[in-house]
């Protein structure tokens, strides 16, 4: 089931727009309880770790040392007192609970400091003589006292005698992670779904305009089906829609070029064809008429216009399937000097008949190309034909190598080429100064670039005078080097 763009794009976003949300919802909920019971471990570490410095600061380091009730006594309140008055001084975050060897309470005392009263003492005491800091093995311990949460840790005194610093229970309050969020819940919600509405909008709007510009290209795309070319002349902010917009002007450009080139070879070849139509069917009629006395001299010119056709039309079909790429080559490798040699005696009678000499150089190497013999004889003779139809008494073959490339170089000795004309020389039933050059030049050139190849023209350096083409083709070992 097919989706407007549209759609593909808004619905992704409305899921994410409300499970990021929620997921984020989730996520501080679970890292939030972490989180405040990591700062409050770290509020009791650092208190306990202060007490026990105190504690290493009082008594004699010597642990070999035995001390008396008397000393224990006396190293205990002072002790004590130290822990008092860091405990008002420095103000930290977690509390102090002191108690002697019989669970009585020693610090604070009433009045002294501000006192959560007996609920914490008592808890202290069960946890003391429960020995649940034993088992814990001097991790904290959390425990609920009434309906909060709290964290203790305990130092104990070493000690033979009842002093009055013997247990030290340091504590800190665990927030309610539960009622916060409950407070602040409903709030973020609230600004959540304004924010999830108003992107949302925005999101409608962005797919809608993204949406749009394609239904403008897609209006386009038909027109171009129907043979309108005419470009788009919008600018689409989308950089990505803009290149496929420029991709889709220049296909109608080329697509309308491709239909003018084909519209005026159509126009060109029915031009070209009426002419010997016309000669062939006054001919015929005047046979029928009895107007020529000698019906073999009319035959024969409408055998002439016949065979002038007939290869007009070999061309238009050439050409056409070398355009459409319905021409399956036919490649082998050849030895170009021989295949040259073969093609210029086919030709003798081509130069008997404008009275010029066709002939070829000394090859100097046995140069070898992979190419379709076909073609390649086809392309060849439609040059040699044009350079015999100019020269005044020889066309001249050769072969070189110029690198990775083959080139077989016909030149004549005729009054050479129009610079202005030479840019235009292998295009369809071009009409020149000098005559109409038809298709042969064309099919040449169509011929040597489907085999790989290309086709050059040029007039010969002086003092020489006369035109000079090149057919150019990949030797057999660069192909096979590239292959």
């Amino acid at each position: 089931m097919m989706s407007a763009i549209r759609s593909r794009i808004f619905v992704p976003v409305v899921i994410l727009i409300v499970l990021f949300p929620v997921l984020s919802w989730a996520l501080f909920s679970s890292a939030s309880g972490w989180y405040v019971k990591r700062i409050s471990s770290q509020s009791l570490e650092h208190l306990m770790e202060s007490v026990q410095s105190m504690a290493e600061q009082v008594y004699p380091r010597d642990g070999d040392e035995t001390l008396t009730r008397d000393e224990e006594k006396m190293y205990s309140r002072e002790f004590l007192s130290q822990v008092r008055e860091y405990i008002r001084k420095g103000r930290p975050e977690a509390s102090l609970i002191a108690f002697n060897s019989r669970l009585k309470l020693t610090f604070p005392r009433q009045g002294e400091e501000e006192w959560e009263g007996e609920e914490i003492s008592g808890a202290c005491r069960e946890m003391i003589a429960g020995g649940m800091f034993e088992e814990n093995k001097g991790a904290d311990v959390t425990a609920a006292v009434g309906k909060r949460q709290y964290m203790f840790r305990l130092y104990e005194t070493e000690s033979s005698g009842n002093i009055r610093g013997k247990y030290l229970v340091g504590y800190v309050e665990i927030p309610d992670t539960k009622a916060l969020l409950s407070y602040t819940g409903g709030l973020l919600a609230a600004i959540a779904g304004v924010l999830a509405f108003l992107s949302l909008v925005a999101a409608w709007f962005v797919a809608g305009s993204i949406s749009g510009q394609l239904k403008g290209l897609c209006r386009q795309a038909g027109a171009i089906g129907k043979g309108e070319f005419e470009p788009s002349r919008v600018h689409y902010p989308i950089s990505e829609i803009e290149d496929l917009k420029n991709a889709m002007n220049g296909m109608a450009a080329e697509l309308d070029r491709t239909e003018q080139k084909q519209l005026a070879f159509f126009q060109n070849a029915s031009h070209e064809l009426r002419t010997p139509l016309m000669s062939i069917c006054g001919y015929a009629q005047g046979i029928q008429c009895n107007v020529f006395p000698d019906h073999a001299q009319a035959a024969a010119v409408i055998l002439s216009e016949t065979m002038r056709m007939k290869e007009l039309v070999d061309g238009i079909l050439t050409i056409s399937r070398l355009d459409s790429h319905d021409t399956r080559l036919r490649t082998e490798v050849i030895s170009l000097g021989e295949f040259i040699e073969e093609q210029i005696d086919i030709l003798q009678g081509l130069g008997i008949a404008e009275k010029v000499s066709i002939g070829m150089e000394k090859e100097q190497e046995d140069i070898r190309v992979s190419a379709d013999p076909s073609l390649l004889g086809k392309a060849f003779q439609n040059v040699v034909n044009n350079c015999a139809r100019y020269a005044q008494s020889s066309v001249t073959v050769s072969l070189k190598r110029e690198g990775e490339w083959a080139a077989v170089c016909v030149k004549d000795d005729g009054p050479g080429l129009d610079e202005k004309e030479i840019p235009h020389l292998f295009e369809r039933f071009y009409k020149g100064n000098k005559g109409n050059f038809g298709i042969g030049l064309s099919i040449t050139r169509a011929a040597m670039e489907y085999m790989g190849g290309r086709v050059q023209a040029r007039n010969r350096r002086p003092p020489c005078h006369g035109a000079e083409f090149r057919l150019m083709l990949p030797v057999e070992e660069a192909a096979g080097r590239k292959g």
